[in-house]
């Protein structure tokens, strides 16, 4: 084990230990983050695979520089709120009535949800012709199941569990509204996930999970392991699924992997965190000019429709300097490759002092409206080892639908 990797494994314990101190909130953003990150990198530098390689202190340095200025972030805002009165966890979920839902609206918008998602997804099987799960080349299918505009509906699916959740907490006489939502919830989830995509499913597990972590008492820490594993298994029968057992060799095998062939089903989890920071590391070695705001805010061309036209016009290569066919560099990737190192130390920062405000606005006011919010942008901090959603056009569809959402269904009393 290298120095680093011990280091942040050290780190990444002493995290996990004060997570089992009373009274201690196991989803504050800092925490959560800097746990994240010190495991990402502790995984990254054991150096399993023969495609990657070692980086030099300049590299290192700009590595780090976007990870500690978001903790730089939420540690200004905790000292900021020291003094401040906030609800313990015990008293938001004993308290679940401050979050004042109208039953009858929540029933009807996640109906309303559940067959804009339905439409959307009946639309793209017919274009795409299959659904990836059935087809002799699921890969190919899987990345063009999609279409422009009514496709982001099919992102519905996030929403219709987690509001199905939240109706299930707040509403307990209602059997058949209750079994009606549970079936669009279970369809919406199986449809999606015979696509073969997992973001969103994996977005979804840690939506459901953070709800019930603050509304009730169904969570524990224990609870918290339970959860990674299902996360950990889910991905990797998928993974099976997507591949099989002769393409997981094969990769194991283009992969240049330095362990055992009998762990090889564990080639794409770790060269998925792996690749991410391999591939990061290059583009911080050889990229020469920055795209100025293109990726960070791709939602605006994704609306447009000039994305690609944009893509093509400007020549702009979406997966530069590559080590291998995995192609994600870490949301560091996205502020590095528009600003360079300014976007990589003041869009952290910027990110950190707003997750941090949020997380102690809903301590200190709590909404279902905040926790949900705060639920999608501590998602994207879990998964900023991979990718950086905040700009992606489905992103924001999903946190507009979310303000509407709570627009309709809150009662007058409620707190938004």
């Amino acid at each position: 084990m290298s120095l680093v990797s011990g280091i942040s494994f050290l780190i990444a314990l002493g995290i996990l230990i004060s997570w089992f101190r009373g009274n201690t909130d196991l989803l504050s953003p800092g925490k959560v983050f800097a746990f994240v990150w010190a495991f990402a990198i502790g995984l990254t530098d054991f150096k399993f695979s023969g495609l990657q390689h070692q980086w030099s202190l300049e590299v290192w340095m700009h590595i780090i520089i976007g990870p500690l200025a978001l903790i730089i972030g939420t540690t200004l805002i905790y000292t900021f709120n020291l003094n401040r009165e906030v609800w313990t966890n015990n008293l938001l979920r004993s308290e679940r009535k401050i979050y004042g839902v109208d039953n009858e609206r929540l029933y009807r918008a996640i109906s309303v949800l559940f067959f804009l998602f339905l439409f959307a997804y009946i639309a793209i099987v017919i274009k795409a012709g299959t659904i990836p799960i059935l087809s002799s080349q699921p890969s190919k299918v899987r990345a063009n199941f999609n279409m422009f505009g009514i496709g982001l509906f099919i992102h519905n699916v996030v929403l219709i569990v987690f509001f199905t959740f939240i109706y299930f907490i707040y509403e307990k006489e209602n059997k058949l509204k209750r079994r009606i939502l549970a079936g669009y919830a279970i369809a919406s989830f199986l449809l999606y996930a015979v696509t073969l995509q997992r973001y969103q499913l994996f977005l979804t597990i840690v939506m459901v999970f953070i709800l019930l972590y603050y509304t009730t008492f169904r969570i524990k820490t224990r609870t918290v392991f339970i959860v990674l594993s299902v996360i950990i298994i889910f991905f990797l029968i998928v993974s099976s699924v997507r591949a099989g057992e002769l393409v997981i060799f094969v990769l194991y095998k283009f992969s240049k992997m330095k362990f055992s062939p009998q762990y090889a089903i564990f080639t794409e989890p770790y060269m998925y965190v792996a690749m991410n920071l391999e591939n990061y590391a290059r583009t911080i070695e050889k990229l020469e000019n920055f795209t100025y705001g293109f990726y960070t805010f791709d939602f605006l061309s994704a609306i447009s429709g000039l994305k690609h036209w944009l893509i093509d016009y400007f020549a702009l290569e979406e997966t530069p300097f590559l080590i291998s066919d995995y192609n994600t560099y870490s949301a560091f990737m996205t502020f590095y490759r528009d600003f360079g190192l300014l976007g990589i130390f003041f869009i952290p920062l910027l990110g950190g002092l707003s997750i941090g405000s949020l997380y102690y606005s809903f301590k200190a006011q709590p909404s279902l409206m905040k926790l949900t919010f705060y639920g999608f942008f501590l998602f994207g901090l879990i998964f900023s080892f991979f990718n950086s959603p905040f700009g992606f056009l489905w992103y924001i569809y999903n946190l507009t639908a979310i303000f509407l959402a709570f627009k309709y269904i809150n009662t007058p009393s409620s707190k938004t």
